[in-house]
């Protein structure tokens, strides 16, 4: 902690309290989740209320100067998680005032109730710093110790006592940083975590472009396929293609302690391919080759590169993974292409981008009927549009589920495969088969231990039947493996809005809008809502009608019944409450409207419609008994009997849930 924790233990401002000491925000006696770095920009502002505060003193005191990292980013991102754990603004601030390219200034009033600081002590070296965090250092004499931490004007009178500790302590010292060395140059290197970088396009070819992207899909593929290591997921990796960051910065926003990267190309049917691997927080170049082969050729090449790969790495390759390789890259290279080109796309619930990745997908398989990864993309974006997009279409759902046999039919080992099943028996058009899903994503998950999406589709179904533990263990699993996905950034606030800790859940929702908009809108709102600030709720929810004026499926007007309902006004409640049923007809997500309904009518003390609309929540697909446990909109529901059943009865089926999923 910075200088704050050393002379303050606590102090005040607003509703809110800083423990130095413990490392804590709270707000009114409530523990604020901060990360240490905003925690530490805290601290600097109330250091010297009222003062400038300036960007190269931030610098300097949490980043040291050989640090890799993209400092405006960090501090911006720093300064944001901040303003959003105290509620503040930019535009009007209360507590951390900006001042345009020069820093920040703390404006509030700070209240410090502990003694006076005492005198500080001197800075311990970078070499003392180091010393003291090395893993298995030598303790140095407590005499040593003390003296480190008096005021200058008290060393002079130890300088003696001390002199022939400090011979002694150099001893030590030498004699550890020789073992050290010595440790350091026989320890081997052990790589838990990898990515695979784009490979670069030698080819002088921009068109070639998918050929360096389909090697680099390959050797991801298969090196995912092997277990005992952590593969970073090529939605996030293709984030760096063309990427200025240097290596260290990319393995620590990855959280990996390996990289590979290299280059391709083909001319005239030749294909040469250079990898190396790299030891990154060592910049140890541990291993390097050139590979060359024709056209044909090109599946074995990629199995051997693999292969080589696994070795150097530590781990043994499955013999099965070889096959599955090759039938995976097999392929005629336009219908790659277009597969490749399809992946930012089918994952995201909008129409524009559904659009796109339905287009590409149906034109690559018409091109290769056999290319079974296609298909298996397609039924996902089919099963988008269905649940997402065109809600009151059926045909979505029945040509999903036919392009979902067809990928299992032409390779029945197809991880991606079982994850599009999985997602299609979690519907309400397949009645919500949550054991059947959940065996679906386990078996992906057999086939490839290191794919985040099966990570992903466990927790979403994890969350919706109240296993919020379970559900936090995958989400954690899918972070790992895909960090920069947005739409497994959106489940970890998901998360923690029915565990109903609103704060945390707004500040992890905050960067995940365009994985879905309307329904980012719904809940980000339900959090606000319980929070007490209704005005930024409704102002959210208008601007999102602005650019969805239809609002598909009621999410929206739900939210706008249940602010309605919490502000008193029965009449305007009544009418969203209508409107948002006439929505919501046939919509996968229904029963999230009906729970907003449910939980108008709760706040209006219509505990029949109430408790009608709660058993239609559970009953279609939201049996959370957790949040039903916990949530506050119900409160004037808890006294009646026929609630008090119906917890009963949800209790029971959550614990069914826990028993078997």
């Amino acid at each position: 902690m910075p200088k704050p924790s050393e002379s303050m233990a606590l102090v005040r401002f607003g509703p809110f309290e800083v423990e130095f000491r413990a490392g804590e925000l709270l707000k009114n006696g409530r523990r604020i989740r901060l990360q240490d770095q905003p925690l530490q920009v805290l601290a600097m502002l109330l250091e010297k209320p009222g003062e400038l505060v300036t960007r190269e003193e931030v610098r300097k005191r949490l980043w040291l100067e050989d640090t890799f990292v993209d400092f405006d980013h960090g501090l911006n991102n720093a300064i944001n998680r901040l303003r959003e754990a105290l509620n503040d603004s930019a535009d009007a601030p209360r507590f951390i005032e900006t001042l345009p390219r020069r820093g920040y200034r703390f404006i509030a009033e700070v209240r410090n109730d502990t003694p006076a600081p005492i005198e500080e002590a001197p800075q311990a070296t970078t070499t003392e710093r180091s010393i003291a965090s090395s893993v298995g250092a030598p303790e140095l004499p407590a005499a040593v110790t003390a003296a480190l931490a008096l005021p200058k004007r008290q060393l002079k009178k130890l300088w003696l006592a001390a002199a022939s500790i400090g011979i002694a302590a150099a001893v030590i010292l030498a004699l550890y940083f020789e073992r050290a060395r010595s440790v350091r140059g026989s320890a081997p290197i052990r790589i838990q975590s990898v990515a695979v970088l784009p490979l670069d396009n030698l080819s002088g070819d921009p068109s070639q472009e998918y050929f360096a992207d389909g090697i680099t899909d390959a050797l991801t593929t298969y090196l995912a396929q092997v277990r005992g290591i952590r593969v970073i997921s090529r939605t996030s990796v293709m984030h760096y293609k063309g990427t200025k960051k240097t290596l260290p910065e990319i393995a620590k926003d990855l959280g990996v302690d390996a990289v590979v990267e290299g280059s391709a190309s083909r001319t005239s049917g030749v294909i040469h391919v250079n990898a190396q691997l790299i030891y990154v927080p060592g910049d140890s170049h541990i291993w390097a080759r050139s590979y060359e082969g024709t056209t044909s050729s090109l599946p074995a090449m990629e199995s051997e590169i693999a292969n080589d790969l696994a070795r150097k790495i530590g781990t043994t390759t499955p013999s099965e993974s070889t096959k599955g390789l090759s039938r995976a890259v097999t392929v005629n290279p336009e219908a790659y292409d277009l597969y490749l080109r399809s992946e930012p796309y089918y994952g995201l619930q909008t129409r524009e981008a559904n659009d796109q990745a339905i287009r590409l997908l149906e034109k690559s398989v018409e091109i290769d009927p056999q290319f079974a990864a296609a298909y298996a993309a397609l039924a996902a974006a089919y099963g988008t549009r269905a649940i997402g997009v065109e809600i009151n279409e059926p045909k979505w759902i029945e040509k999903a589920s036919a392009a979902v046999g067809k990928a299992l039919a032409l390779d029945p080992n197809l991880a991606e495969g079982y994850v599009s099943r999985g997602y299609l028996l979690w519907s309400r058009a397949n009645g919500w088969s949550h054991e059947r899903a959940v065996s679906d994503y386990r078996h992906a998950l057999e086939l490839n231990p290191n794919l985040a999406e099966a990570h992903h589709q466990l927790a979403n179904v994890y969350d919706h039947v109240g296993l919020l533990g379970k559900a936090e263990e995958e989400i954690k699993k899918a972070i790992a493996l895909d960090p920069l996905n947005t739409g497994i950034r959106f489940r970890v606030g998901i998360n923690l809005l029915y565990q109903g800790k609103y704060e945390e859940s707004l500040v992890e929702l905050r960067d995940s809008e365009k994985f879905l908009p309307p329904f980012w809108a719904f809940q980000t709102s339900f959090a606000l809502q319980h929070l007490g600030r209704q005005a930024e709720a409704h102002e959210r929810i208008e601007s999102l009608l602005k650019a969805n004026p239809l609002d598909t499926g009621g999410s929206l007007t739900a939210m706008q019944a249940l602010l309605a309902a919490g502000a008193g006004d029965v009449p305007l409640a009544e009418d969203k409450v209508q409107e948002a049923i006439a929505k919501g007809k046939g919509y996968q997500h229904f029963h999230h409207v009906a729970y907003a309904v449910a939980s108008a009518y709760a706040l209006l003390d219509r505990h029949a419609q109430a408790l009608q609309y709660l058993q239609m929540a559970a009953n279609d697909g939201l049996p959370c008994y957790p949040l039903f446990e916990h949530d506050s909109n119900l409160d004037h529901l808890r006294n009646d009997a026929r609630f008090v059943r119906f917890l009963a009865d949800q209790k029971k089926q959550w614990e069914y849930f826990r028993a078997h999923l």
